[in-house]
């Protein structure tokens, strides 16, 4: 609140009273009034100096008032902070717990990464002898994988099921394929085989017509009857992709393995 001071008001108006008096009789009125003028510009001085004082103190409080919000919110800050750093120094305690239990975690992986090898080098080979030489390079990979030991333990965990995948997409699929077999006389001849997943697997001799299908009791080829030949030959053009997808007729065969 600003407060105006006048204390030579009165003497103002006295000596407005006098102005018609002697100039003898107006000396010490004279005196008078500029004494209250001085008193009024001392006033206004000092009313200035008030109002400055109050303009002051007014940006002190707001200045006070923001420090004070400041505070406030730099303690939620640190407090957060401090929730922050709690939960970073719990992850890091579970992190050193973990990595002090990497090499037990390692010692019970690797038996049984090398029994899923195992397991699987039992199911190629009692499987239908497709693309042999490309299966048994992917289990080669397997066995030195597990023996160098430059190979991370992820890395060969990731290599057996990249595996496993390969072997499954196989009994999915329908594929042709260029392949040798020997023949009664000991000969080596170049057929067109044709795999139907995991149920079938035939081939045609293009040279003399022969078909056959891998019997796998016998672990051998099955010649089969000439009734199979147009149908073994519509099978290897689908699979070609030279003819439109259609029922497929031919000899199969159920295929389970037994664990040793």
């Amino acid at each position: 609140m600003r407060n105006v001071l006048f204390p030579a008001c009165n003497a103002l108006v006295a000596g407005l009273c006098l102005v018609g008096l002697p100039a003898v009789a107006q000396s010490p009125l004279s005196q008078a009034i500029q004494t209250g003028e001085a008193a009024t510009r001392k006033a206004e001085e000092v009313q200035n100096q008030i109002n400055q004082l109050d303009d002051e103190r007014g940006d002190l409080v707001r200045e006070y008032r923001t420090m004070l919000q400041r505070l406030d919110a730099a303690k939620l800050y640190a407090a957060q902070q401090e929730r922050v750093v709690a939960s970073q120094r719990e992850e890091l305690a579970s992190l050193e717990d973990q990595l002090g239990r990497v090499d037990e975690i390692t010692a019970q992986m690797t038996p049984m990464m090398l029994d899923m090898i195992t397991d699987l080098k039992q199911f190629v080979s009692a499987d239908l002898p497709f693309k042999p030489e490309l299966r048994q390079e992917r289990l080669d990979q397997l066995d030195a994988a597990m023996d160098s030991p430059d190979v991370s333990p992820a890395e060969r965990y990731r290599l057996i099921v990249e595996a496993y995948q390969a072997e499954m997409e196989y009994g999915r699929t329908i594929d042709t394929f260029e392949g040798t077999i020997t023949n009664a006389a000991g000969e080596t001849v170049a057929v067109q085989m044709f795999q139907y997943g995991r149920v079938s697997l035939v081939y045609l001799n293009e040279a003399n017509g022969e078909v056959a299908r891998w019997n796998r009791e016998d672990g051998a080829w099955e010649t089969l009857s000439g009734s199979y030949r147009r149908p073994i030959s519509d099978a290897i053009r689908i699979a070609e992709g030279t003819k439109q997808q259609d029922i497929l007729m031919g000899p199969v065969s159920k295929f389970a393995v037994t664990a040793e």
